[in-house]
């Protein structure tokens, strides 16, 4: 059995070092008490790294045929921020797996912000806030009350997510009021399909809103 000197404590473990301090341990080692068990996640990293390979031998592949071939503009610059997006996008996925609302409000705020950037560094179109953004809230809230219905979610576990991305959808009334859009079908459309959404999640589930509410505010 393996002993701390300094925390004074015995492990039962074949471990050189104290869960504890760090310290090296002294003694002679015991099997494990705990079996180990076996990893049935994929290899998900094989995929990911041959996702980062692929991505990487497309954008030199690119910017050596801008190179070579002549051509009025650097248009591999759009293909390495496109893969830059994308990443960035997986990450998010990726980060949030666990938890499937949050990751599509996650995922409607990264794919806004780059679209919104996108757009800033090709000339300002507009088209990021004339149709993607007004699109993503609503396909957003039409994808969360899929999910919830579907995996049958309970009002406390995502009704938070609910009212931020209800929030999100009224954010083109900024839109319309500033005139930073010069198509407002798309803008009306998510304001209208948000203040619809908030008003269902009121009018049915009220009650236990309030109780959640009242309950995590501890009020």
């Amino acid at each position: 059995m393996r002993y701390c000197e300094k925390c004074r404590v015995t492990v039962r473990d074949s471990r050189e070092d104290c869960p504890l301090c760090q310290g090296p341990l002294s003694g002679e080692p015991e099997p494990c008490v705990f079996p180990s068990l076996p990893d049935d996640h994929p290899p998900y990293h094989l995929l990911i790294r041959g996702m980062v390979f692929l991505s990487i031998a497309a954008v030199v592949i690119c910017f050596a045929i801008n190179a070579i071939v002549p051509s009025s503009s650097w248009w591999a610059l759009f293909v390495a921020a496109g893969i830059a997006c994308m990443w960035v996008c997986l990450w998010s996925v990726i980060r949030q797996r666990n938890n499937i609302p949050k990751n599509i409000l996650w995922l409607v705020f990264w794919l806004s912000l780059l679209a919104v950037l996108w757009d800033v560094f090709t000339g300002w179109h507009r088209w990021s806030l004339n149709y993607v953004v007004p699109s993503l809230c609503v396909f957003a809230m039409a994808g969360m009350a899929v999910i919830a219905r579907v995996l049958h979610l309970r009002v406390e576990d995502f009704f938070i997510y609910l009212i931020i991305d209800g929030l999100f959808g009224v954010i083109p009334i900024l839109f319309l009021l500033f005139r930073w859009v010069t198509v407002v079908y798309p803008s009306v459309v998510c304001v209208a399909c948000s203040l619809l959404s908030l008003a269902a999640i009121l009018s049915f589930e009220g009650e236990r809103m309030r109780a959640e509410w009242k309950k995590r505010m501890h009020l």
